[in-house]
Order: structure tokens, then sequence, then C-alpha cells
């Protein structure tokens, strides 16, 4: 077992250092780790739950010093057909991929499905992306749904107090209640915005087709308090030192 110093509060599981510092997605970390191609304080790691100090502990891969980078905080405004992962098995264009000039091996927090648009935060802060996809922290994400048809009061009290959706597991579960009102209606079609606390797969879609209307059009407009305003489609930004402070808040949304 690798080598370890006594616990303090800068330690993290070896595979999230080299996932946060190494350029490598969680995934490659673990079969770079199981390779036997980490050492921890010239010690081989046996595992990737390894707890690691990163102030003091040494982590190598092949060799090669891997030292704590500087956590970055990326606003993007995503298009449509681009895939929200860090990395992708079938080469497919990413939202790292639009980020030309960060140099830091930054994130999602969170997923939007590649036919949704909108605001998207990305880091390299695991503490703060753990918070903000944990359900208990309630964390809201607005979106703005075109759906077929124009939805009844009934339809929309459904979805404002939940509605059976699948699961990636494929068992049907209630969505938590959430936040719902027309915006626009047009001849055949309604755009709604909806305001959800939890961060299942395609939850809005699921939902909007729960009550016999099927999403359109989706993109996501409000990440806690933070939107796209000013960033066109593709672009990105850092967020200032007040929202990063904000978001570390006790509340933010």
């Amino acid at each position: 077992m690798a080598a370890r110093v006594p616990e303090s509060e800068g330690e993290v599981r070896l595979n999230r250092f080299l996932a946060e510092n190494g350029g490598v997605s969680r995934r490659e970390a673990d079969d770079i780790i199981f390779a036997g191609r980490v050492t921890v304080n010239g010690t081989v790691a046996e595992t990737p739950a390894v707890r690691i100090d990163a102030t003091r502990d040494s982590v190598k891969v092949s060799g090669k010093r891997i030292w704590p980078q500087r956590k970055e905080y990326v606003l993007l405004n995503k298009p449509e057909g681009v895939i929200s992962s860090a990395d992708d098995p079938q080469h497919r264009r990413t939202v790292v991929d639009l980020l030309h000039g960060v140099r830091a091996h930054v994130y999602p927090v969170g997923r939007l499905d590649v036919n949704t648009s909108g605001v998207m935060l990305l880091t390299n802060d695991g503490d703060l992306a753990l918070k903000l996809t944990h359900p208990r922290f309630g964390f809201s994400k607005t979106y703005q749904a075109k759906v077929q048809g124009q939805p009844s009061p009934r339809a929309l009290q459904k979805l404002a107090t939940g509605v059976h959706i699948p699961t990636e597991s494929g068992r049907m579960e209630v969505s938590l209640p959430a936040k719902v009102k027309i915006v626009k209606t047009f001849e055949r079609n309604a755009l709604l915005e909806i305001t959800v606390q939890e961060g299942r797969y395609h939850l809005v879609r699921s939902m909007c087709a729960a009550v016999g209307h099927p999403v359109i059009k989706l993109s996501r407009v409000k990440f806690g308090f933070l939107t796209a305003a000013g960033l066109p489609l593709g672009r990105w930004r850092y967020l200032t030192t007040d929202e990063v402070q904000r978001l570390k808040g006790e509340k933010a949304s």
C-alpha cells in the first residue's frame, strides 16, 4: 500500500487528485493506478481509494511528478450537438473542445444532453462540483422548454408536484417538486420555464413527456444564479471571484 501521511483537511482520493491535476478522466485515473504506473512518496499505489495530501505527498505517473493545479471555474454557453463530457470514446466534439485558452483540466459539473443548449459550469474543484451536484444541497437549474401542444393548468400542476419518470436503470421514480410557468404560447406549441433541484439525465424531457407534451427544443438558462448573458453559443468566460465565493456559500440557488 502507498505511503500515507497523517490525515489533514487537504486529503483527497488519489484518483480524484489525478483527474483534477493530471489531465485524465476519473476512469482513466483508475486504469493507470491499477496498471501500477502511479507512486505516492515512492511507493506504488494499489488502489484509487488511497488518500493523499496534495500539499505534501509526491505523486508520480510513470516517474513524472503531478503537481496540484490552480482551481479554475469556467462558464460555458453550450451549443447543441456537443457532448457534455471531458472526453468521448467515440471522438465526438465535447464541451472541453470549446475551451480554447483554458490550460487547467476542468470537467463539467452535471450534464446537458447533446441536443440541449445553455449554461454549464466546468471546474477542477472537486469539492465544489460535489456540492453543486448533490441533491441535499438543492442547487437549482432553470430551463426553457418549447413543447408540443399547450399544457393545461392540470398538466402544469403535475409537473410542479412531481410525475413518474424513468431512471437510467429503467426504474420509474417520481420527480421532485419543480417551479413551472408558461412563458409564451404559439398556435400549436408553448414555451415553458421549468426550475428543478435535481440532476437526473433527461429530467426535463422526461417530465414533459410524462404529461403528454414532448420537448421540441430545450435550453438551460440558469445554473443557480449564473446565466449565459453576454455569452454567444460556444463561448466561455472565467467566473469572477465574487461568483465563486457565492457558489461556495451555503445556498447557491
